[in-house]
């Protein structure tokens, strides 16, 4: 009863927190910023927030084969010693979609007006998401751009790998409930109702099973269009508050990490984005409180962004990223459930900072994670087929039971 209560409240201190923030904004007529809060605004970030972008570019989109495909040929032609310039034209040239040509337009005309390469992508936010955007800025800050290119791009491609294995073990069991869905879907509605005439005009006692599914296909044929709708609308209901706002996304997190086995990938799946992004920007020679700062908004989880806020906000009053992390619990020996950070992770980063290698500690604890996860998702791979098939198996073979059952009873009527 505590701990439900501990979680009641916190619950509601985050509802309230949002109300806060949504009746905040609309003081003066506009949101009001704090400096101090996540990292303030520089100005660099001001002066290109200000700049005049054309109407037709803000709509301009990148999907992952674009993206790769742009990192990719900046960092060969960047590397073979090619001038940033003629590097966007080679990639203008060898790009098909008008609308991305343009993109790359704009951005040759910027850098030629005295703007830098990251300058022009905090311009398109859409494009480029702000954590690729501060790397090239360190890149090119410290010199360093061509390595840092080579990061971006090999990221890229560890990302989009790890997407298809993830893609991969949901594909199978997706295909098998669509098909099953298709299949007893059209039995209730085409098949069933024309059993049941025939049914009828026999005058059997139908069974039990029988008689239940006759009457369920009986409301789906009547009502399909409408339960089509409210599944939809349902769905689309349930998207929305879970995608656009915090409340929403709060409930949502919570129900999939008490699921065995995702529960324990989405968190397996985060620190392992907080390891690779906090790992690349220290290692870009970016400040670790500004590696937070950006980490936190590449970041979609609520909890792990709460989570980097807190230890940002500790770094600056001195405090180290382990303690802060949960390391002070082999002290106490009071170790928490559910802790958003493992110990391992805590000590591997207090090995960091002892020896100044943070950035190479975190770069271990991401591939540690994603081990981890490929390791799961075979397991589930192999393990979730036999299963998904023997459900399907279940819920189809019940209505085929239930279709043909009664022709035992017709025949004893007849005779």
């Amino acid at each position: 009863m505590i701990g439900f209560a501990k979680k009641s409240l916190e619950f509601f201190s985050d509802i309230w927190l949002d109300m806060e923030l949504f009746f905040g904004s609309f003081q003066h007529g506009k949101k009001t910023i704090n400096p101090n809060e996540n990292g303030g605004i520089s100005e660099t970030q001001k002066k290109i927030s200000s700049e005049d972008i054309p109407f037709k570019l803000r709509f301009v989109r990148f999907n992952d084969k674009e993206r790769l495909f742009f990192y990719d040929q900046m960092d060969t032609l960047i590397n073979s010693g090619v001038t940033l310039i003629d590097s966007l034209l080679i990639v203008q040239s060898q790009t098909q979609k008008k609308s991305i040509k343009n993109l790359y337009g704009e951005m040759i005309h910027r850098i030629n007006s005295g703007m830098t390469l990251a300058d022009t992508m905090y311009l398109f936010p859409k494009v480029f998401p702000h954590m690729q955007s501060a790397l090239i800025e360190a890149g090119e800050k410290s010199g360093n751009l061509k390595n840092v290119l080579t990061q971006i791009r090999e990221e890229l491609e560890t990302g989009l790998d790890f997407s298809k294995k993830i893609k991969g073990a949901m594909f199978y069991p997706a295909i098998l409930i669509i098909m099953a869905f298709t299949m007893v879907s059209g039995m209730m509605i085409f098949v069933i109702p024309k059993v049941s005439e025939l049914y009828k005009q026999s005058n059997a006692q139908l069974p039990v099973l029988t008689q239940k599914v006759i009457d369920l296909s009986a409301f789906v044929s009547a009502k399909y269009p409408v339960i089509l709708a409210s599944i939809a609308a349902i769905v689309l209901f349930t998207w929305l508050i879970v995608s656009k706002t915090r409340i929403g996304k709060i409930i949502w997190e919570n129900l999939v990490w008490q699921m065995p086995v995702l529960g324990k990938i989405s968190k397996q799946k985060n620190l392992m984005m907080i390891s690779s992004n906090l790992g690349m920007l220290l290692e870009s020679g970016v400040l670790i409180s500004d590696a937070f700062e950006i980490t936190e908004k590449t970041i979609d989880n609520v909890h792990y962004k709460k989570a980097l806020s807190e230890i940002r906000h500790g770094i600056i009053l001195g405090q180290n990223v382990s303690e802060i992390m949960g390391l002070e619990d082999l002290k106490t020996q009071k170790f928490k459930k559910n802790k958003l950070f493992p110990l391992q992770m805590a000590q591997m980063v207090h090995i960091g900072e002892l020896t100044g290698t943070i950035s190479k500690m975190l770069m271990k604890v991401r591939s540690n994670y994603r081990k981890s996860i490929d390791y799961t998702l075979k397991n589930i791979s192999a393990m979730i087929e036999p299963i998904m098939i023997f459900f399907v198996a279940i819920i189809v073979g019940s209505v085929l039971l239930a279709v043909m059952l009664p022709f035992f009873y017709i025949g004893s009527t007849i005779r």
